[in-house]
Parts: structure tokens; C-alpha cells; sequence
């Protein structure tokens, strides 16, 4: 298989290498708008299996032509183009992967995901899969609710929970991921949420609670934001009668002070202001004083957790069940150069990609990840150095939602 790798910051080098490490995968074409990324990437690869490419994904014309010969194109550039690279795909036949999902379009303008699991038909008419949304999170955690489900006989609530212990060398304020979509899913997204069998909204940075880790990330107070998990949940996993739906992440308190002040202040959009005859957006205002998630990379110690709480019944008796996936940010340096979140993000992906390239994933059209078989992508993801783990918590002791 001929793989397209669009993207080749932390994420997308994580994903490349890791499909490359499979016999399957003949090559790995590495695109990105730097042409130094791919370049510093390639000779990360085994030998032979490395392309380099400058490519601006917008130039659909230049897209079109990288496409040809493609098996698939592993998408990990910013959500906001998820459509147009997906439009190409179906042009030139073309599989498709990516990460995660941006919108919703009422709010920032961008598609949601919705718009994404609507080309379906069209994926399927053209004999293609697209295997969206497959980080870390979403991804990995929605496998791990799918494979709770599985064991559940009935499940009430689905919870994705988040947690970062981390400290940067030097820095304030750091987001492990990009800031723009950090600001964007804390700030201005009222949260997605499922209750009682349809979806609802909250106000941003409204609904908290604390929520003890698996060693060694530890108690942290994680925050209610927007995230796909809480559409996805409950669209795939709801038939055996899921109440709740929701996704938590662990914010800083001087964080979330950061943004409850940036919202006093009227800046809690996305739109253009005038000021002192110039015009700019507060977002952009407030992303160009954090860091870079590329710039942190040897910054970050500590240990992130990403993993599903499922809550239910298991022969007639009530549990509580944790799947998790935890990453040391040190030693994601160590092994790829990279801070945590890029290699429990990037390796998932990979997975994905492996599934699809062995034959694991045979279903034509758009799917999600509660929609594949998870042991296969649970095994790849130990094989590929992402170990998960699941531990029984106390059954009386449910989340405050």
C-alpha cells in the first residue's frame, strides 16, 4: 500500500513511522507545506519506503496530481480541511484517514461531524473507506467505549476523560496540542453533551468535576469542552440505554482564569474586531502568545491518560470500568523525539491505517471509530508501544454529571 502522509509535525511524523514499520505499507510519501519536515522525517523511515513532497493542501490542482497512485491519504493537518481533502480523495479513488473533526459550522464556520459521516454514500458508491476522527481523542478513547459496550449488558453512561499532570520547561502556558484548537474547543464551542437520548449544549467551561488517574497522572479537575466523542457516542453506542455521553479534560486553573477573562472581555468568538484602525480576531490574538506544540518537544514532563469510563450492568451486577491509554511525555522524547501527546495521538492513526492496509477493515464508506472491530486496533496499539489498561472502579461512586 502507497500511503500520502499530509502533515509531518509531531502527529503526522509519529504516524508515518509507524506505518512504515509494517510490511504492508511499500511507502510513505511525506508531504507537508515545509519542505525541511519531510526532509529531516524521511531518513527516520526504513530505507527505501520514504518520499519527500512540499504541498500546500489547498492547492487542490497540486493535491490531485500527489493523489495519483495513492492507496491512502493519512490526513494530519489542521480539521479545517478535513472537506476538501476528502472531496479529492473521492475525485481520484483514494482511501482516506484522519484525526479529528472541526466545526461546528453554526459556531466557527468549519465542518462538524456530521458533515463528515454525510459523505458516506459518496465513499461507498466509489468502493473507498474513510476511517475518520482516529487519534487518540477522539480515536482511542472511542475504541475504548466500543469495547466496553461489547462487555456491557447495559450501559448508562459513557465518559471520555482527559488528564495531563505535565510541567514545560519555561513556560506559562502550553497546550500539548494546537492552541488555536485548544482555545476553540475551551473558549468559543458551547460542549457538546448527550443526555436522555438526544444531544444538548452547554455553556463553555460551565461544568467541572475531579477525577482520580491511573498512576502515576493522579487527581486532577477536568472540564466538560467540546470534543466528538460526546456526537459519537451517542449516535453508535446508545442501544443499550445510554443516559449520558460526555467528554472531560484536565485544564490548569490559571488556564481556565485565562479564558474566563478573555470572556469577560467579549473576546469568546471567533470574529473579526476593529481596533486602532486595525482588524484582527481575539482568538488569534490570544494563539500568538502560546507556544507552538512543535516547540514544546523536550519541554514536557510528566504523563498524560486519555481513556472511556463506562457505567452499567454486568450480569445484573452494577460497574464501573476505566480503559485507558497513558503516555510518559518524557519517554516519548526519548524513544521519538516527540512530547507525549504527539505519539498517543500519532500512533492510534497509524493503527487505523494498518487495519485498513492488512484487510482488518473491509466496510466501504465513512466510518467512525465505534465502528470497527477494537481488538484488533486495542492489539496493534500494545504492538506499536501505546499499551492500554482497564481497571474496575468502586460501583457506587459515579461521576457528578
Amino acid at each position: 500500500m502507497r500511503v500520502l502522509q499530509l502533515g509531518v509535525g509531531s502527529v503526522g511524523e509519529v504516524t508515518a513511522r509507524t506505518l512504515a514499520s509494517e510490511p504492508e505499507i511499500t511507502k510513505v510519501v511525506l508531504a507537508d507545506i515545509d519542505a525541511q519536515r519531510p526532509a529531516a522525517v524521511a531518513g527516520k523511515l526504513p530505507a527505501g519506503k520514504a518520499e519527500t513532497l512540499r504541498l500546500d493542501v489547498r492547492d487542490t490542482p497540486a493535491l490531485t496530481k500527489a493523489l495519483a497512485g495513492v492507496d491512502l491519504v493519512v490526513n494530519a493537518v489542521i480539521p479545517e480541511l478535513n472537506l476538501g481533502i476528502m472531496a479529492a480523495c473521492l475525485e481520484t479513488g483514494t482511501n482516506y484517514l484522519d484525526m479529528a473533526a472541526a466545526g461546528p459550522r453554526d459556531v466557527v464556520g468549519t465542518a462538524d461531524v456530521d458533515e463528515e459521516l454525510a459523505l458516506d454514500a459518496d465513499f461507498k458508491k466509489k468502493g473507498l473507506t474513510a476511517l475518520v476522527f482516529f487519534g487518540i481523542d477522539p480515536g482511542g478513547s472511542d475504541v475504548f467505549a466500543r469495547s466496553l459496550y461489547d462487555q456491557f449488558d447495559t450501559v448508562e453512561t459513557l465518559t471520555i476523560l482527559d488528564g495531563d499532570n505535565s510541567c514545560v520547561d519555561g513556560v506559562n502556558y502550553a497546550p500539548s496540542f494546537s492552541p488555536s484548537t485548544m482555545v476553540e474547543e475551551c473558549l468559543i464551542l458551547p460542549p457538546y453533551a448527550f443526555e436522555n437520548g438526544e444531544l444538548i449544549r452547554r455553556r463553555p467551561l460551565s461544568t467541572s468535576l475531579e477525577f482520580t488517574f491511573p498512576d502515576p497522572v493522579g487527581r486532577l479537575k477536568v472540564w466538560n469542552v467540546d470534543h466528538e466523542e460526546s456526537q459519537l457516542m451517542g449516535r453508535f453506542l446508545a442501544g443499550k440505554g445510554l443516559k449520558k455521553g460526555n467528554f472531560f479534560i484536565a485544564l490548569d486553573q490559571s488556564w481556565v482564569d485565562l479564558l474566563l477573562t478573555w470572556r469577560k472581555l467579549g473576546f469568546d468568538h471567533n470574529k473579526e474586531i476593529e481596533f486602532a484602525g486595525c482588524t484582527f480576531r481575539p482568538l488569534d490574538l490570544l494563539v500568538s502568545r502560546l507556544p507552538k506544540s512543535i516547540d514544546l518537544i523536550g519541554k514536557m514532563h510528566g504523563s498524560v491518560c486519555v481513556g472511556a469510563l463506562a457505567e452499567g450492568t454486568i450480569g445484573g451486577k452494577r460497574v464501573r470500568r476505566f480503559m485507558y491509554q497513558i503516555t510518559s511525555h518524557d519517554q516519548a522524547y526519548e524513544k521519538y523525539g516527540v512530547q507525549g501527546t504527539g505519539l498517543q495521538t500519532g500512533v492510534p492513526a497509524a493503527c487505523a491505517g494498518i487495519m485498513l492496509a492488512k484487510g482488518l477493515v473491509k466496510e466501504k464508506g465513512v466510518l467512525a471509530p465505534e465502528q470497527i472491530d477494537p481488538q484488533p486496533f486495542l492489539d496493534l496499539m500494545t504492538t506499536h508501544g501505546t499499551p492500554w489498561a482497564v481497571t474496575d472502579l468502586p460501583p457506587d461512586e459515579a461521576l457528578p454529571i
